[in-house]
């Protein structure tokens, strides 16, 4: 490899993670056979400010960049230096990306094989503190000038480069990271090509941690390597800081994926990391309560934001609510008018519900309506009695379960296939108990409404007889 070029650049820009970056400063010093062959240095008027934090930092101003050429003027000059060579930056996806970024505002391709010092630091000087450029070059003591200005960062990482030539005179450990065709060639800097390998290609929750072990991000995938993976290469401001800061990748296998949607909601609320956007806010649910109006009717309403002395059921949608009140109308023969689906008439007349039970027209007593009623009050009661949702584990010899208890998510657990699960002496040494939340009932009520098939064991007798009346509504 010693008469590959290689095209060690740094650049200085006007801040804020990749996209909208802007360069202000470029130096490329291009390397051959452990010698510098060629240069270019010039300062770049981004059509922008500067901010004053990257003003005090850099020391180039407005001022500086008024008569400096925009990049579109020197850009055929970038292309032609960096030709036919490797682009080598301290942690390289930045710089690549951002100068990428600059030829694409203009049409233009930009396409070169990368090399990261930051990387090949890690290999080859294993052990240090940090592998930030100044202190990489205090701890092997390298000179380094005009820190933040593009022309002394660049100087400083072809010395640095030229030191780990003298570590890899075969160039073995470069060959290596050049012929990286998967996901390594786009980690982190400050993580490993190995932790990457280990990650699992099953279903559950992971963690972006910090050098500390804190969380920073958690997700849930099918395939937890695949989607960090995609992680890797997504190139959004937001993303590039996260992975800046990550040094480790933690994971929690599910085997379901419902149990990784309720791990994932929970351990948000746990740890808050920072580059999870919050929680989207789950608005006060809908309530279905009942009260006696002045005929001594027992009649259903829904409200929200209200204190009820009586709540029967809890909905995120006024639409499921309303569905909900369509089926009880119909199973127990109701009136719309005394069920909130209807208001302002005297006699019912809902487009949907043909067979109003003619309370509403004093066509039976209001003793007899209330019974239908209590049905069906009593059959709410049995449609959030206690049961387990039996999903997927994670092997093949392994059974998952979720606990519902009175219809509200109580926990989880695991269980080999070979036992039963009918009563809580089975299943309690195994459960791993949950605090419900907002986020678990809607992830619930979503999942009960839009799978078909689910296994499904009721903890209460009467429960079994309840589950064909709620396939019907459920659709």
């Amino acid at each position: 490899m010693k008469e590959v070029k290689f095209a060690i650049i740094d650049i200085e820009t006007t801040g804020g993670g990749i996209k909208g970056n802007k360069i202000t400063e470029i130096c490329v010093l291009v390397v051959q056979n452990g010698e510098v062959i060629n240069e270019y240095t010039s300062l770049v008027n981004p059509d922008t400010e500067i901010p004053l934090y990257i003003e005090t930092l850099t020391n180039i101003n407005d001022k500086m960049l008024v008569d400096a050429p925009k990049f579109s003027e020197i850009a055929s000059k970038i292309q032609e230096i960096t030709r036919d060579c490797i682009f080598v930056a301290h942690n390289v996806n930045f710089d690549y990306n951002i100068i990428k970024a600059e030829f694409e505002s203009l049409n233009l391709s930009f396409q070169r094989k990368r090399l990261c010092t930051v990387r090949l630091a890690k290999k080859l000087i294993p052990g240090l503190f940090s592998y930030s450029l100044g202190n990489l070059c205090t701890s092997i003591n390298i000179p380094h000038d005009n820190k933040h200005r593009a022309y002394g960062d660049c100087e400083a990482t072809v010395t640095l480069f030229k030191r780990f030539i003298d570590l890899d005179p075969d160039y073995e450990v470069f060959k290596d990271f050049l012929n990286q065709k998967t996901a390594a060639s786009y980690l982190p800097p400050n993580f490993r090509k190995s932790d990457f390998e280990k990650l699992p290609s099953t279903t559950g929750v992971y963690f972006f941690k910090d050098k500390d072990g804190i969380p920073l991000y958690i997700g849930k995938a099918k395939n937890i390597k695949s989607r960090i993976k995609s992680h890797f290469q997504e190139k959004s401001n937001r993303k590039y800081s996260l992975m800046q800061a990550t040094y480790s990748i933690d994971y929690e296998l599910t085997g379901s994926e419902l149990l990784a949607l309720l791990r994932e909601s929970s351990l948000i609320l746990k740890y808050f990391p920072k580059f999870n956007k919050a929680q989207k806010k789950v608005s006060r649910p809908y309530t279905l309560t009942s009260y006696h109006n002045q005929k001594g009717i027992e009649q259903f309403v829904i409200h929200k934001n209200k204190v009820s002395p009586v709540s029967w059921m809890k909905f995120y949608t006024r639409e499921e609510a309303i569905k909900f009140l369509e089926f009880l109308c119909q199973e127990f023969r109701l009136c719309p008018k005394y069920c909130g689906l209807q208001a302002g008439v005297a006699e019912c007349s809902h487009y949907k519900i043909n067979d109003c039970s003619g309370m509403c027209r004093g066509e039976i007593e209001v003793t007899e309506y209330n019974q239908r009623v209590s049905r069906a009050i009593d059959y709410i009661h049995e449609y959030e009695n206690s049961c387990l949702l039996v999903e997927k584990g994670r092997t093949k010899t392994e059974k998952s379960f979720i606990y519902l208890k009175k219809g509200r998510y109580a926990g989880y657990g695991f269980i080999e296939n070979s036992e039963e699960l009918s009563e809580p002496s089975q299943f309690d040494n195994y459960l791993i108990p949950q605090e419900n939340s907002n986020y678990a009932d809607r992830i619930l009520n979503s999942y009960l409404k839009n799978k078909k098939h689910i296994k499904k064991i009721a903890l209460e007798p009467q429960e079994e007889a309840a589950e064909l009346q709620k396939e019907e509504w459920f659709g």
